[in-house]
């Protein structure tokens, strides 16, 4: 006998899926800062990847019936005690560590999500800030090709069988009026000596003058009769789109004072920074820059695999190149151009990087954000003799986003704009606040 499962319960078994799915996106959302971290996501592409996170288990209560034997009968009833009595008791935290104990842990378990979507919930008011119109010419982005309207000539992969059917039943009623014009038949007859030619109005008229018409049909059954003239196809336009150009050139100390930790810092905010650009953005030309006294460019793989080069810091070296880079390749007429630092302050001439920095101020880039990685330090601690020069040049205010210590121009024309990473837990604020769009948008 077949089992019919009703509607009610199958949409009641939709709701419940539905209904974990989203606890399990909002276990994901409270864990993003840790998730993010993981070494093992900092690495390779990001299309079609899918990552395991790890979530709280969530326990189901059973209720068991009891064995009779105490004092409720069967199981039922209040049992010893008395309400509001405890009946049990977590030990407080911190208490006796390293001793036995008889609380259980907490259960996780994995889920597989792919990191395309574990992204999107990360995009809430992210993008480049001060993102302007620029030159028009330089800009226009072909998408490829839709339809738009019909017309007459076209290969045949693109024939409108509707409209041009449509062409075909409106020539049949033409011919069949011109033939009872013609030769004073009544519409049956027409069609009859019409249907026998095959819709060939020379030899329908013949049939008709004589009188050799055998089709037999009771009733006009029109149908669509094709010349050339009626064929119509669809018509291709090409789709474009004007997108404000944008290049962000990516600076990272690779000095012998940025150890293994330090590293994994900038590389990992640098990483999820690349990846949220080019899921935002159509069009973003991204530059790799590594420094020690002296700065080269790199390809994106190098960027990211290279730790150190064993040398002294000078972090202007870097700051020039991307001038450099701009007079060369990205005009500002031309480029929404953002200019973005990972260090960690050391610099043996740090005077001269900040000038550095404020020369490339003055071109007018969009953004100069730089990041100071010093994992492990107290919050509001020691400060870099680098940040330190920043902030007495371009005169920058001292405030807190997110938790985090932000250094800011108190003037909005000189878009600056400086954090201190101290904590794996500062990755995901960290994005957020450099890659802030509303920043410096006047109220």
């Amino acid at each position: 006998m077949p089992i019919i499962v009703s509607d009610t319960m199958a949409e009641r078994g939709k709701a419940d899926a539905e209904r974990h799915s989203e606890k399990q996106k909002d276990a994901i959302r409270g864990r993003l800062p840790e998730i993010i971290a993981e070494e093992s996501i900092i690495t390779g592409s990001t299309k079609g990847r899918v990552v395991r996170v790890p979530i709280r288990e969530v326990k189901i209560p059973i209720f068991r019936h009891g064995s009779g034997k105490g004092s409720g009968e069967g199981g039922i009833g209040q049992g010893k005690g008395s309400k509001g009595d405890v009946i049990g008791k977590r030990p407080a935290p911190g208490t006796k560590p390293g001793q036995a104990g008889s609380e259980p842990g907490v259960d996780f378990i994995e889920t597989e999500m792919e990191l395309d979507k574990l992204i999107e919930m990360m995009l809430d008011n992210v993008g480049l800030p001060r993102l302007e119109k620029k030159d028009v010419r330089e800009i226009l982005v072909e998408l490829g090709f839709r339809i738009r309207g019909t017309q007459r000539t076209g290969p045949f992969v693109l024939l409108n069988k509707r409209k041009t059917a449509k062409e075909g039943m409106r020539r049949f009623w033409h011919m069949l009026r011109a033939l009872q014009t013609e030769t004073g038949n009544d519409e049956l007859m027409c069609f009859r000596a019409l249907k026998e030619a095959s819709g060939i109005h020379s030899d329908a008229l013949d049939l008709l003058r004589t009188g050799k018409t055998t089709d037999t049909s009771e009733a006009i059954t029109p149908f669509p009769i094709l010349h050339s003239d009626d064929l119509r196809f669809h018509k291709l336009v090409r789709k474009t789109a004007l997108h404000s150009q944008a290049a962000v050139l990516l600076m990272r100390d690779a000095s012998a004072s940025m150890d293994e930790e330090k590293v994994f810092f900038a590389r990992a905010l640098c990483y999820w920074i690349v990846t949220f650009l080019r899921k935002l953005y159509a069009r973003v030309e991204i530059r790799f820059i590594l420094h020690d006294t002296n700065a080269w460019l790199v390809n994106e793989d190098d960027f990211f695999s290279i730790t150190t080069s064993g040398g002294g810091t000078q972090c202007s070296s870097a700051y020039e190149l991307a001038q450099s880079l701009i007079d060369t390749d990205y005009p500002i007429s031309k480029f929404n151009l953002y200019a973005m630092h990972f260090s960690d302050g050391d610099d043996f001439v740090p005077e001269r990087s900040a000038r550095a920095a404020q020369a490339l101020l003055e071109k007018g880039i969009n953004m100069f954000g730089y990041c100071e990685v010093r994992p492990g330090e107290e919050r509001g601690g020691k400060q870099s003799a680098l940040l330190k020069n920043f902030r007495e040049l371009l005169d920058l205010e001292e405030g807190k986003e997110s938790g985090l210590e932000v250094f800011v121009s108190k003037d909005a024309t000189v878009p600056f704009f400086g954090l201190q990473l101290r904590d794996k837990s500062d990755i995901l604020p960290a994005i957020k606040t450099f890659l802030k769009q509303d920043r410096w948008v006047q109220s």
